[in-house]
């Protein structure tokens, strides 16, 4: 939302919430935390908002908006930053003139990786992720593949990972 420049559309509907942030104080926000679920449990409405953020990078804009509105986030990252140990992670991003090339630009660079090593395409549609997996089983890669995506339930997903 943020690269589509509703940066401040974002910014009016966070600070507009009918909810508390969290205190900045780790101890606190804890208390305020198991104070609040308990209330929930009674049936009360939750007093403290929970506010998540994914992104895949972490640019500027979001890393500033994130401080902004999020209390002792987890950040998760692919390797350390700092020792290069993520070094043997290569990302390649492909720009093709047409959907038509696209299954066979993805047939060709599947079949050049080794049969060991683990792969994530993201697309930018939920139909195109489920149309991309349907496309990688048929081809049987000898890889597993799971489709993640917002309209699948998580039990739809562990399903997926066991077949």
């Amino acid at each position: 939302m943020l690269d589509m420049g509703f940066e401040a559309e974002m910014t009016i509907i966070l600070d507009n919430m009918n909810a508390l942030l969290k205190s900045e104080n780790e101890e606190e926000a804890y208390e305020q935390e198991v104070k609040d679920a308990g209330a929930v449990e009674k049936g009360a409405t939750s007093q403290y908002r929970l506010t998540a953020m994914f992104s895949a990078t972490m640019p500027a804009d979001v890393e500033r908006l994130a401080r902004n509105y999020l209390r002792h986030p987890a950040v998760i990252s692919i390797g350390d930053q700092d020792s290069g140990k993520n070094m043997r992670i290569e990302q390649r991003i492909m720009a093709l003139g047409s959907e038509k090339m696209k299954d066979g630009a993805l047939d060709k660079l599947l079949g050049q990786t080794n049969r060991d090593e683990k792969i994530i395409v993201f697309v930018n549609e939920k139909k195109t992720a489920d149309f991309v997996g349907r496309f990688l089983e048929k081809k049987n890669y000898g890889k597993p593949v799971v489709v993640l995506h917002g309209g699948k339930a998580q039990d739809q997903v562990s399903e997926e990972e066991e077949e």
